[in-house]
């Protein structure tokens, strides 16, 4: 059985690329994290809980400033493209693409979505454990100033 997902945004995806035809970056069609029914994001939270990741990755430029090139990404991976699907429709936000042991996963790396986006669904629906920390310092890490500009 498929999930609904929102007619307004559209996924294409064709030779394992994704091309967003619709939606994850216009804001006016991205939905409040209010506005999830709690069980479907209660099910996305534990469905983060065992395959989701919070990464800050930190890579030496020499045409920064600081040297460093520091950015944040959520993603979450899975065999199964639908809960992937499901979860970038709540959230409005981010890409699938086809990983190389034939599965998928869902990437937002835009500090601006991880900010109106993943941050308020991972308040909204808690995480526990471990998984609960490392969100905690994600979300500390991505309220920091980034440089984004080379020098």
């Amino acid at each position: 059985m498929k999930y609904p997902v929102l007619e307004a945004s559209i996924l294409v995806v064709q030779d394992g690329a994704t091309d967003n035809a619709s939606g994850a970056d216009n804001q006016q069609e991205r939905l409040s994290v209010g506005s999830i029914s709690p069980d479907v994001g209660n099910f996305l939270a534990g469905f983060a809980l065992g395959e989701g990741s919070f990464m800050i990755v930190c890579r030496p430029r020499v045409d920064y400033r600081r040297g460093w090139k520091i950015s944040a990404a959520f993603n979450v991976s899975q065999n199964d493209i639908v809960p992937l699907e499901l979860f970038r429709e709540q959230l409005g936000c981010g890409t699938i693409r086809k990983a190389g042991n034939d599965g998928w996963y869902l990437e937002v790396s835009s500090l601006r979505d991880i900010r109106s986006a993943v941050i308020p669904f991972f308040h909204r629906f808690r995480l526990i454990g471990t998984k609960a920390t490392d969100f905690e310092l994600f979300e500390e890490a991505a309220a920091i100033p980034l440089e984004t500009r080379p020098q």
